[in-house]
């Protein structure tokens, strides 16, 4: 039997809402750090594709996490962040640092962004999930240091206040982990991959951590 929806027909959303039970459930099921790590992975054939769904689920574990930092007792200490697992063609699989002489890591196109914001951006969005706000220089941020990090921070770079003000600016940055490094590390609770990434599988042993089995953390 084949099932049909036309597009518009609530596809995405549906599995969206079934992703979110899922996390919540869990968050409720085991408190503290052992609701952490990934509990959604959705595997895509097609990159382009990734990227297209890449915003609105990220506008879903945004919500998530404002929910969790309103009521951190409920739902634990470790945010909800989502994760970008693709080829290197389509986000940087490498942190990077200075004298390293690669323009594909982390670092050298974020650098490049910020001298010139016509470049492409660091990874495969151009403007906040949550606002709809255009990325700017300052969205992207290396840490600790610039020379040698080991995180990329994106912030929304909206400047509204009050009612209208965007959640995820300044120091609140977005729920998103888009680089190979600090994603094994991190382990986010909702990761969209493509099928190429699997074959990573025998020959990285971080990727290992995607599927539990880990004792420790790494803010």
């Amino acid at each position: 039997d084949l099932l049909f929806f036309p597009t518009g027909g609530g596809k995405t959303e549906a599995y969206l809402g079934l992703a979110a039970f899922t996390m919540v459930l869990r968050r409720l099921r085991h408190s503290g750090l052992s609701s952490a790590g990934v509990a959604v992975l959705m595997r895509y054939t097609l990159r382009l594709l990734t990227l297209d769904q890449l915003g609105r689920a990220a506008a879903l574990v945004g919500a998530l996490e404002l929910e969790r930092r309103a009521d951190p007792a409920t739902w634990g200490p470790w945010p909800f962040e989502i994760g970008l697992w693709v080829g290197k063609g389509a986000t940087p699989n490498d942190m990077g640092e200075k004298g390293d002489n690669r323009d594909d890591t982390a670092r050298a196109l974020t650098v490049a962004y910020k001298n010139d914001t016509k470049k492409p951006s660091p990874i495969p969005l151009e403007s906040c999930p949550w606002c709809g706000t255009a990325f700017s220089a300052g969205s992207f941020r290396l840490e600790p240091r610039e020379d040698k990090p080991t995180h990329l921070r994106v912030a929304c770079a909206s400047r509204k206040r009050g009612p209208d003000a965007c959640p995820f600016t300044g120091n609140d940055a977005l729920p998103l982990v888009a680089v190979d490094q600090p994603l094994y590390r991190r382990l986010p609770c909702f990761l969209i991959a493509t099928v190429d990434k699997f074959a990573n599988l025998p020959w990285v042993g971080r990727t290992g951590a995607l599927f539990g089995r880990v004792d420790r953390f790494d803010a």
